[in-house]
């Protein structure tokens, strides 16, 4: 008897030290880990919270009960501020031990000890054969302490010598329209395309997506009885070619937190213009068309645990794609591994930012100010004004599998604010309303 706890403490232990660091990919997704074919762990889905509700508001002390069949340990934790100092944060521990006979854990997150905004708890449970399951309670924190909210002072190492052209903070009013008419940005992909299983919703449409709380934008995917699901997606472009973009020497940000569960896939990243917003009689649209398209994905984050999923750890997509440019040959691609990183926590655990400069002569892109990819910066994307999209799909022409039945078909992506630089005299068209140039951002936008 003692020999088999022992064994099941050794699996346990060993499980938990894969899930904190070194979760491997599955044999069916080989490419999203650039040829690592090496089989995930073992997952079975089995845990589920009971209180409180996934998506909700917190406050205070709050008592989280789950349930986890099938498994006899569970581990819990949180990602909170640096004790002093303005450092990458740590690992907080809220749980950890054996199951009750019903399966049930309990333990009280002390809210107020933690960041005010967006919330995940993170609960592992294991079982005696080194089975285990991985569960994200995403909540919101009404209370708590105000850690790194809002548009930093500091200009990003990736945009030196380069102008603040567009800030949005999302510290006010939403201004979104379905093509983006009378609005900031427009609610679908600007151009055609829109790609996501649960379908990208008009702001005023059902499930209405969008929602401002505190200093951020909640991006909420749902899916109620009876209908196909919807969540959403921002372009910087209007289906008139009016908006926000800019040439190179350019650079773009954001700051963002996304939710792991099958199925999910955020992302943050850009295109060129094209002939958005060109007159079919314009001498140049044939060969503007003919030209191709760059697609630069600066944060593709693919997410779930088990079967059939990317069983990624902390790893995120960066790709870059040349649409009709068969010269141009393979995209440029990483994957790069957050927990390897400075702050060692992934895209789902806490706020990180994401960057990609656009040089005359190099593309780079960043996680937290550090270079991850850098290769030679296509001619289109020379050529031609470049804007900007967030999204959170569900699925989609993705391929991967969805379920988010265990959270309620509720989960949310938070971006915390986004900004656009560009250099002194180049080419750029922003125009946004007048009352967005001129109440909020000021200078920002010329």
């Amino acid at each position: 008897m003692k020999k088999g706890i022992a064994l099941w403490a050794a699996s346990a232990l060993g499980a938990a030290a894969a899930f904190a660091g070194e979760v491997k990919a599955s044999a069916e997704y080989p490419e999203f880990y650039n040829g690592d074919t090496t089989k995930g762990i073992e997952f079975v889905q089995a845990i589920k919270v009971l209180a409180p509700r996934y998506c909700s508001n917190v406050k205070g002390s709050v008592t989280v009960v789950f349930e986890a069949k099938g498994m006899a340990r569970a581990v819990a934790k949180c990602w909170r501020q640096p004790k002093s100092g303005d450092g990458w944060g740590e690992d907080a521990v809220l749980f950890d031990g054996p199951l009750g006979g019903d399966a049930r854990g309990e333990f009280v997150f002390p809210a107020d000890a933690f960041p005010n905004g967006p919330t995940t708890i993170r609960i592992q449970a294991m079982d005696r054969s080194g089975h285990q399951d991985y569960c994200e309670l995403q909540l919101y924190n009404l209370g708590g302490v105000k850690w790194r909210q809002g548009l930093p002072k500091a200009d990003p190492p990736g945009a030196k010598g380069m102008k603040l052209v567009f800030a949005d903070d999302f510290d006010g009013p939403l201004s979104i329209s379905p093509d983006g008419s009378g609005a900031r940005y427009a609610a679908h992909k600007t151009g055609g395309g829109d790609f996501s299983g649960w379908p990208f919703s008009d702001p005023a449409g059902d499930c209405q997506p969008f929602g401002q709380q505190g200093t951020f934008l909640r991006i909420h995917a749902s899916k109620p009885l009876g209908t196909k699901g919807r969540t959403g997606i921002l372009s910087s472009l209007r289906a008139d070619g009016t908006g926000v973009a800019v040439r190179a020497p350019c650079y773009f940000e954001c700051r963002l937190v996304c939710h792991s569960a099958p199925g999910s896939w955020g992302a943050f990243w850009t295109l060129t213009r094209g002939t958005i917003g060109m007159s079919k009689d314009d001498p140049a649209y044939a060969a503007t068309k003919k030209a191709g398209c760059d697609e630069l994905d600066v944060l593709e984050c693919y997410g779930g645990y088990g079967p059939k999923n990317p069983n990624h750890g902390g790893k995120y997509g960066v790709t870059s794609h040349w649409w009709g440019q068969p010269q141009m040959g393979e995209a440029p691609h990483a994957f790069p591994d957050a927990l390897k990183m400075a702050g060692r926590s992934s895209w789902s655990w806490t706020f990180h930012t994401y960057g990609l400069a656009i040089t005359e002569t190099d593309t780079v892109y960043y996680f937290d100010d550090v270079e991850v990819l850098r290769h030679p910066t296509g001619p289109v994307s020379k050529a031609q004004d470049t804007w900007f999209l967030i999204n959170y799909a569900i699925a989609g022409i993705s391929g991967w599998p969805y379920d988010l039945e265990r959270y309620g078909n509720e989960s949310d992506m938070w971006v915390d604010w986004v900004r656009v630089y560009c250099a002194a005299g180049a080419g750029r068209r922003i125009n946004p309303l007048a009352a967005f140039g001129t109440d909020r951002l000021g200078s920002h936008v010329p």
